[in-house]
């Protein structure tokens, strides 16, 4: 006799069994939403068609003939139930890419394994002459070092980086990064310290590292509150703040330790072309910029916060940039009642400059006289000094280091697309502003350059 279907509110008979593998069984779990508290399948449960789409079933056989009879495929998972709306052609095309996507990483995965059993050397290439058309080494393809079978162990089902591997324009739109590709760069790069981090609260996450750090670089560019985030990610509230916080600190730290500063050659060889005509001896050009603050509750951090020129409490940061458009210099953060000078006096950029180099900055940083010992020009837009009009000379002047220096404006602005930088920060993120700027801004140096070649 036929077995009713399990699926709430749903009164059909017959459908298909629930699968034996554990993590698609719970899968299916998951999606018939029961209600019952652990409540688990019997042999005789089943879900019926209705609760399947065409593309969930196998449209030929092992041998490549037509199907007579209807059978799921083996990733299918029920999803058209009457508390959801149907698929969109465009949420099918994405089941389809992530199904392609769980393929190609099984496919690694089995190769991992060939690769564990069979001993493979260049010299064995060599000896035989089995030398490729292309001239390429020949390589088993790797797969990334957490695989995906480590989520389904944690429990964890949440957002995932490689969810969006194939779709790029959401990626850059979730992470401000141009793609998965550019984020696992990015995250390569951090080699084996994150696998030692001491956590905020002092006990480590079940997410992978590069959820973590996927999660960070959400919170970063969206801005999201902790509370939405975990919605995100399916996980506590309390999980992204011990993710957030020790990550933003393991990036600002991580950051500092790179020399970002490049030499005066590397500098002029990668320098515009009518850059390096009108400016060649330029190493930096510098540029303050603010972030938004929440009125701090102390009357003296509202004094030391507030800044006149935005009319609000904000913090300040110092930025460089280089002619050719890398992010070379950013300081410390300070309150937004400090000025430009102070911040440059406070900084260490004046340890870094050579004698013989030229800083670009705007009018507010009229600091020559610190630059006078290592023997370093100032170009600024001239003041008037009580003069009724400039000279022709001065204003083609100041024209051309406008033209110049908008290249630190224009990557202060990429930094930006990180939205927490334009909000003002809250009580709890406030304590990690040297982090938020830094991290944010020197995330930028990952992205493609934004500076033509011949500006």
């Amino acid at each position: 006799m036929p077995t009713q279907c399990c699926v709430p509110l749903c009164t059909n008979k017959g459908g298909h069994r629930f699968p034996k593998d554990s993590i698609l069984r719970k899968k299916w779990i998951q999606a018939v939403k029961r209600g019952e508290h652990k409540w688990k399948p019997s042999s005789r449960s089943v879900v019926c068609p209705n609760h399947f789409d065409a593309s969930d079933y196998k449209t030929t056989t092992n041998e490549g003939d037509p199907a007579q009879i209807r059978r799921l495929k083996t990733d299918s998972v029920p999803h058209i139930f009457p508390w959801k709306s149907a698929l969109t052609p465009s949420q099918r095309q994405r089941r389809e890419r992530g199904r392609k996507l769980q393929a190609t990483e099984d496919s690694r995965s089995a190769w991992k394994d060939v690769g564990a059993n069979v001993e493979i050397s260049l010299e064995d290439f060599e000896q035989e002459g089995h030398e490729n058309d292309s001239g390429m080494q020949p390589c088993l393809p790797q797969p990334i070092k957490e695989s995906v079978d480590s989520h389904s162990q944690t429990d964890f089902n949440g957002l995932h980086a490689r969810d969006f591997a194939l779709n790029d324009d959401t990626f850059h739109k979730l992470t401000g990064l141009i793609s998965y590709n550019n984020f696992a760069m990015v995250f390569a790069t951090f080699g084996d310290e994150v696998e030692n981090m001491n956590y905020y609260y002092g006990w480590k996450p079940k997410m992978d590292l590069e959820d973590q750090f996927f999660l960070t670089i959400i919170r970063l560019r969206m801005n999201k509150p902790t509370w939405e985030t975990a919605i995100m990610f399916r996980i506590h509230d309390k999980e992204v703040s011990n993710i957030f916080i020790t990550w933003i600190n393991f990036l600002y730290f991580h950051f500092k330790d790179i020399d970002w500063w490049p030499s005066r050659d590397l500098v002029q060889y990668f320098s515009p072309t009518d850059f390096r005509k009108k400016f060649s001896t330029t190493r930096v050009i510098i540029d303050g910029t603010e972030i938004p603050l929440q009125k701090p509750k102390k009357p003296i951090a509202q004094q030391a916060t507030y800044s006149t020129y935005k009319n609000r409490n904000t913090v300040k940061a110092l930025i460089g940039v280089t002619p050719g458009g890398l992010i070379s210099f950013v300081s410390d953060v300070f309150g937004g009642a400090t000025s430009d000078r102070q911040i440059c006096e406070r900084s260490n950029l004046v340890n870094k400059v050579e004698s013989g180099d030229s800083i670009m900055a705007d009018k507010g940083f009229n600091v020559q006289d610190m630059f006078i010992n290592p023997n370093v020009e100032i170009n600024i837009p001239e003041f008037f000094r009580k003069k009724t009009r400039l000279s022709e000379k001065s204003v083609l002047k100041d024209r051309k280091i406008a033209s110049k220096r908008v290249h630190v404006e224009r990557l202060i602005g990429l930094a930006k697309t990180f939205k927490m930088l334009t909000s003002p920060l809250s009580v709890t993120d406030a304590p990690l502003a040297d982090a938020i700027v830094t991290s944010a801004f020197f995330l930028c140096n990952y992205r493609p350059c934004i500076v033509p070649t011949d500006a």
